[in-house]
């Protein structure tokens, strides 16, 4: 929880008043300490980055700010969440882990700028035109998918894709290809069948859909856009088509990934996608971008007309 937030976010405070307090699994902690106070709940506003946000815990339950003893007390794992910050606790050892930073922040509405078309280049199955500007992307994808944050804006129980399409709702956008395999280790070619791959990303605007996280139990059908996931076929492949994600504030433009499957342990990472000409973060500027190997810095290729990419997945072995 944060201590004074309305004077500005200053760094994290984590201090455990009470159970109640902080939304993380502290049901061992609660056993040992327990105290009674009175809050005041009175329509607290949490602003992060510029933007106001709705503080959920993972089931999508909203949490609310509340003021004691002349503080304000705000949720650990809805701020953290909002500024991309992953939050665990462990009951053993008592003590709160926050991973990740540098991602957060609620996207802002608005139309990002267009442009940019960067240098020829040949795909695997066809020559063409690599979209967006060009960056320092690597071909060789050895070493185990790297794991980073997995941000604000998590939806947990989202539906299988129809034919590979995320963009399932007709946003606006340029539409692009992404496909790959899902591999066993870090450097075979042993290919893991029936993996499932999440996606989940903003819209050309820099919005997600909903631009919160929790359960897709918890919104309708139509508040949830560009999300759901494809499973790998019996030689690890898997493929779909969205549209080109836009920036937003603190974040250069980027495609979330969950992929999970039997055996191998589940990696959340993120596909770096070019930035366009007038973008106001490149991938050199966000730090989860510089975070990961530079195979993550994915460029497309123009293939039968229609942009795409191949990104492959290593999984390691539980």
């Amino acid at each position: 929880m944060f201590k004074n937030a309305g004077k500005g976010y200053k760094g994290f405070v984590v201090g455990v008043v009470i159970t109640a307090a902080v939304t993380l699994p502290f049901t061992t902690f609660a056993q040992s300490l327990q105290k009674s106070i009175s809050v005041v709940y009175n329509d607290i506003k949490v602003n992060v980055n510029g933007s106001t946000v709705t503080l959920k815990d993972e089931a999508g339950t909203v949490l609310d700010p509340f003021n004691y003893a002349g503080s304000v007390y705000v949720p650990l794992r809805g701020v953290s969440e909002a500024l991309g910050m992953n939050v665990t606790y462990d009951s053993t050892s008592k003590t709160v882990t926050i991973n990740g930073g540098g991602g957060g922040g609620q996207p802002p509405t608005g139309t990002p700028p267009t442009g940019g078309t960067g240098t020829s280049g040949t795909g695997s199955t066809g020559t063409g035109t690599t979209t967006g500007a060009t960056t320092s992307g690597s071909t060789d994808d050895t070493g185990l998918t790297q794991q980073v944050t997995q941000g604000p804006y998590y939806v947990t129980g989202t539906s299988q894709l129809t034919g590979g399409n995320l963009n399932y709702d007709s946003l606006t956008g340029e539409k692009i290809k992404v496909k790959g395999y899902v591999y066993a280790g870090a450097t075979g070619t042993t290919p893991v069948a029936g993996a499932k791959v999440e996606i989940w990303q903003a819209d050309d605007s820099g919005n997600y859909h909903p631009n919160s996280n929790g359960a897709a139990s918890s919104y309708t059908a139509s508040q949830l856009s560009l999300r759901g996931y494809v499973l790998t076929d019996a030689n690890g492949y898997y493929e779909y088509t969205t549209i080109y994600p836009g920036e937003y504030t603190g974040r250069t433009r980027h495609i979330h990934t969950n992929t999970t499957a039997t055996g191998y342990k589940s990696v959340i990472t993120q596909l770096i996608i070019p930035s366009l000409s007038g973008d106001k973060m490149t991938a050199a500027q966000d730090n989860i971008a510089q975070s990961l190997p530079a195979y993550n810095q994915v460029t497309f290729t123009e293939v039968d007309g229609l942009p795409t990419t191949t990104f492959n997945y290593r999984l390691a072995a539980n």
